[in-house]
């Protein structure tokens, strides 16, 4: 879409209010050097805002018509869709084409911001598959009804199946095995994950880390690639583990 600077706009108001004006007399009328003017006219021709007139031979300038002006602003409107869509489109194409190195690092902090972070974990999600390594038990003392109340039913409603590896020791882990199935949850017990304290969720190519501090939690989405597959490596690794 076209920019209108101010002094386009002084212009435009000089010419709107005394009609067909030489460049002299928009000098006079909106104060702005002659020089500098034969480029802000010339940048509202080229916009389409204004039109020229010769006569008497001298050049006069004119803006156009409210109706005109209707008609202009349609065409920018559409030019920027079109534009906008092109971009999308493109962007589109260039999406994971290359593993990079390069993350987008996420940080949240206290309750609210845990929650927020959780719900990245179903809401984009296109494999439908979490990989977790939890403290189970934490997490359900620091986020209280949270995980039963919001956290499942959102991430069931969404039909996103969760691989968790737990301590041996999680009490609430094993309380939910008989549930395991209605929670879409694979769960593994394994003794070298004794009270962590956090927990650790791999997804797309996303890796969230929350730490369970009773006073504020806190937690950090890192979005690459290379990262993600090496998580997703290390958990097969550890998944496998007789």
């Amino acid at each position: 879409m076209e920019i209108i600077t101010m002094k386009e706009k002084r212009v435009l108001g000089a010419l709107y209010s005394v009609g067909g004006a030489s460049i002299s007399k928009i000098s006079k009328e909106t104060l702005l050097n002659r020089t500098a003017l034969y480029h802000t006219v010339g940048e509202l021709l080229k916009k389409g805002l204004i039109s020229k007139i010769t006569k008497d031979g001298g050049s006069y300038f004119e803006p156009i018509s409210y109706d005109e002006y209707q008609l202009w602003s349609k065409r920018q409107l559409n030019s920027v869709l079109s534009q906008t869509e092109e971009l999308g489109h493109w962007l589109k194409s260039q999406d994971n084409k290359v593993s990079t190195l390069y993350s987008d690092v996420k940080y949240f902090e206290g309750v609210e911001g845990i929650k927020n972070l959780y719900a990245d974990s179903w809401r984009d999600n296109k494999d439908k598959i979490i990989y977790a390594i939890t403290d189970y038990d934490q997490a359900y003392k620091t986020l209280g009804k949270f995980m039963e109340q919001e956290y499942f039913p959102d991430r069931l409603k969404n039909k996103i199946s969760v691989k968790s590896i737990l301590s041996k020791s999680t009490i609430t882990g094993k309380r939910d095995i008989a549930r395991s199935k209605e929670l879409l949850r694979d769960m593994k017990f394994i003794n070298i994950f004794k009270d962590l304290g956090i927990e650790i969720n791999i997804y797309g190519s996303k890796v969230s880390i929350i730490a369970f501090d009773s006073k504020n939690p806190s937690g950090i989405i890192i979005k690459n690639d290379v990262i993600a597959n090496a998580f997703k490596a290390l958990f097969s690794y550890i998944w496998g583990v007789k």
